[in-house]
């Protein structure tokens, strides 16, 4: 049994708000506890990981490799992301968010990023950020919690690196994508093997347009591009947290 009853949520606003106020500002460790004083069978542990213990013990949901979002009915991916503090103290995105593992061979024959597999499964992510520190994970802190939604004005940022993507596969290239070839919208390795050694099939897949096999690979949105996605959030709803936060590289 999960801390919150998904059946009783309507609306991906009302998921919204009820995971700030239960999350934001607990520890791993207080998150544990509570999943364990409701649940006495649970297996949830603070010693497990910030994911774990946030979504199969607050959320109750598992592994989902499916194309659709987590929570289907509410239309909405879950990420629970950590964030880290900069040597000018201010924090910052730790890592790039990656999302859903991209099949070169259906995704060419999209036209737009309103059409990807990407937007069908990430068009509105519900954040869990929270502060990876040298101590220990148990104390880890939940510090935001939000919605965000890929709007008309989101997807035209993200468009341009979309179809350099597309064009890459188009010209049978899917296998030279880079990361340095895109701004916000990218794509990552996503295997457990070594792409350059020929002879390992687990991180290679087909590609239309050329024989050549081609890396298995996510979409993955960029530090710096998140850590704008954060900074306008605090701008409009927790402006007297946004001194706390960098100011992203590339503005507004």
């Amino acid at each position: 049994m999960a801390i919150l009853d998904l059946s009783k949520i309507k609306t991906a606003k009302e998921l919204e708000e009820r995971a700030r106020q239960d999350l934001e500002g607990k520890t791993l460790s207080e998150i544990a506890d509570w999943v364990s004083k409701s649940d006495k069978t649970s297996r949830v542990l603070s010693k497990a990981s910030v994911g774990y213990v946030v979504e199969e013990g607050y959320f109750g949901l598992g592994k989902n490799n499916s194309a659709e979002p987590d929570l289907a009915t509410l239309g909405v991916e879950l990420k629970t992301s950590p964030l880290k503090k900069g040597r000018d103290g201010k924090l910052r995105v730790k890592e790039p968010l990656s999302l859903n593992i991209i099949n070169y061979i259906q995704e060419c024959k999209n036209e737009n990023l309103s059409q990807s597999s990407l937007y069908k499964k990430n068009r509105k992510i519900l954040f869990v950020w929270y502060v990876h520190d040298d101590g220990l994970r148990s104390a880890y802190v939940i510090k935001y919690v939000f919605l965000w939604e890929m709007t008309p004005a989101i997807l035209a940022e993200l468009e341009p690196d979309y179809q350099a993507i597309l064009q890459m596969i188009r010209k049978g290239e899917a296998h030279h994508i880079h990361q340095h070839q895109h701004q916000s919208l990218t794509l990552c390795p996503k295997h457990g093997g070594t792409f350059r050694d020929p002879n390992d099939k687990k991180s290679k897949t087909k590609q239309p347009y050329s024989d050549a096999p081609a890396e298995i690979r996510a979409f993955r949105l960029k530090n710096s591009y998140m850590n704008l996605v954060i900074h306008r959030y605090l701008s409009k709803f927790k402006k007297d947290k946004i001194s706390e936060f960098v100011t992203p590289k590339n503005g507004d």
